[in-house]
């Protein structure tokens, strides 16, 4: 069910409230995360900086909804794929693939998303990529979670487990803002081979 904030909402609100994020996320990746003024996006939003002031209140709000929209739609995208999966080897398969294709089908919205991530800091001056919680893993880590409790998957330490795979899909992500037209194919399917090999429980004979 929507917030009352989001239903209060009007349609021309939510598309300007679009309109400006997708504005906020051509700034970042034209000139980066330090030089995107609310002047900058206003400019490239077609609005009034006032406009933007409205809708978000100030310019750390507007990029940290950037981060919010970007994560969460990402995140449920991969939530609905492995909805068909029923075991979790097909569950890990579908998340690295689902989230690989995300990022290959989004590469502005990522791009800029991890750009703020990276440079944006927290009042009190922790960098925002070190505030994450275990619920922002939560979909990797109940994967990885029930093929060790299965015995499918090797056992080690679950927080390193998560740590591993977050970082082998940063490879792709990294390759995409290096170069916005690589072609994501062959890290995809690396990617997943590498993984499950990793996490392969090995037989020992008897």
């Amino acid at each position: 069910m929507p917030s009352p904030d989001l239903a209060s909402r009007t349609f021309t609100e939510n598309a300007r409230r679009a309109q400006i994020i997708t504005a906020a996320i051509t700034t970042v990746n034209e000139i980066g995360y330090h030089r995107a003024s609310l002047s900058e996006i206003a400019v490239r939003a077609g609005v009034a900086k006032s406009a933007i002031v409205y809708y978000f209140g100030a310019r750390d709000r507007l990029l940290l909804s950037v981060v919010d929209q970007v994560f969460t739609d990402l995140g449920q995208e991969v939530a609905q794929v492995i909805l068909a999966e029923t075991n979790p080897v097909t569950q890990l398969k579908a998340y690295l693939r689902a989230y690989l294709n995300y990022v290959g089908s989004h590469r502005a919205e990522v791009t800029a998303g991890i750009e703020i991530v990276v440079a944006h800091r927290t009042e009190d001056g922790t960098p925002l990529y070190l505030t994450g919680t275990e619920e922002d893993s939560r979909i990797i880590r109940d994967i990885l979670a029930g093929g060790m409790d299965a015995g499918v998957f090797r056992q080690m330490p679950l927080s390193v487990a998560v740590s591993i795979v977050e970082a082998v899909l940063d490879v792709g992500v990294t390759e995409v803002q290096r170069d916005r037209s690589v072609d994501l194919t062959p890290f995809v399917d690396e990617t997943v081979a590498f993984v499950l090999q990793g996490l392969r429980v090995e037989r020992r004979d008897t």
